[in-house]
């Protein structure tokens, strides 16, 4: 009985450990760009991203395509 009360902690502590603060959050568009002139072509409409998801957006490379260039501008 003892065991399934410290198993029973420790996968509350687990679950809580893993979950990440959703306070940074922010407004992020996908901005296409010409590759040779750095003029924009178009910009997405902004969606808010926070934690882990944040991180991918405001680190993910540029995708180039042809001419055009896609980078993702995060406020």
């Amino acid at each position: 009985m003892k065991y399934l009360k410290y198993l029973g902690f420790g996968l509350s502590f687990i679950a809580l450990a893993g979950c990440e603060p959703m306070s940074d959050c922010k407004n992020c568009e996908a901005v296409t760009y010409d590759k040779n002139t750095g003029s924009e072509i178009n910009r997405e409409s902004a969606i808010e991203y926070c934690g882990s998801s944040l991180n991918d957006i405001e680190n993910a490379d540029p995708v180039i395509v042809g001419d055009e260039k896609v980078v993702w501008e995060c406020k």
